[in-house]
């Protein structure tokens, strides 16, 4: 998975710049008081990419360990720690085999991670593992892009991104037989008057929610609420990501 990242790390927060953060994080602190029966005060964020969501969550508290396997990913979200004296743990670390040493309250895992994980056991093995590092009663958040999104949104489309210094295209395939969106980014970065071009291929997999609810039973999860966004609106035939709040048995 690190691999799909090399060269989109750099490019990743101006292509996120319209993100509001901000109400992510309020999204999470909300469910937490909502559906955690103690205080939430350690906190890991699995797939933290450069640490968008890492490090406010740790200006706002919390005692934050960002996870991630894309070692550019890490290094960016380290730089913005060090610069505001954030005091996080990084793990350059596999969703699906991590150990944090110690139980956290909360795990989070933004902007459909999940669906980088292609096979129903990668999943499986990731919810387990948000599980064991997890105290008993501990709240797990995280989203999914829909299938709804994949084959109405993604589809076979093609989208541009521009910005001083580099244009992007990203180009869609997918197969709803084998489930895989296939991304292909290209792009050119500004090196004075010329273009340098670069190219790196993801790859998604959707799941149905009637899936992931069943992976999370079967890992001791219980769901405590599903969302399709972060104003904790009910998902809908049209939901382009469903959100859930799930409590460690």
């Amino acid at each position: 998975m690190n691999e799909q990242y090399t060269s989109l790390s750099l490019f990743y927060d101006a292509f996120m710049q319209d993100v509001d953060y901000a109400a992510w994080c309020d999204f999470y602190e909300e469910a937490f008081k909502r559906f955690s029966t103690s205080n939430v005060e350690n906190l890991v964020d699995i797939g933290c990419g450069t640490g968008n969501i890492t490090l406010p969550m740790a200006l706002r508290g919390y005692k934050t360990t960002g996870l991630d396997l894309s070692e550019e990913m890490l290094a960016l979200a380290e730089q913005k720690s060090q610069e505001a004296r954030a005091g996080i743990r990084f793990l350059g670390a596999d969703m699906r085999s991590f150990s944090l040493g110690f139980r956290a309250d909360a795990a989070i895992c933004s902007f459909d991670c999940i669906n980088y994980l292609l096979k129903t056991a990668d999943v499986e093995a990731a919810f387990w593992r948000a599980h064991e590092n997890l105290e008993k009663g501990g709240i797990f958040i995280f989203d999914v892009a829909t299938p709804y999104k994949y084959k109405n949104v993604l589809g076979g489309n093609a989208f541009v991104f521009e910005n001083d210094d580099v244009f992007m295209t990203w180009e869609n395939y997918w197969s709803e037989k084998s489930g895989i969106c296939n991304f292909y980014l290209t792009f050119f970065v500004r090196e004075g008057g010329l273009y340098r071009r670069e190219e790196e291929e993801q790859r998604q997999r959707s799941y149905s929610l009637k899936t992931i609810k069943k992976l999370l039973k079967n890992t001791g999860f219980t769901v405590l609420g599903e969302y399709g966004d972060i104003d904790f609106s009910p998902v809908t035939e049209e939901s382009e990501r469903a959100f859930f709040v799930c409590r460690a048995e």
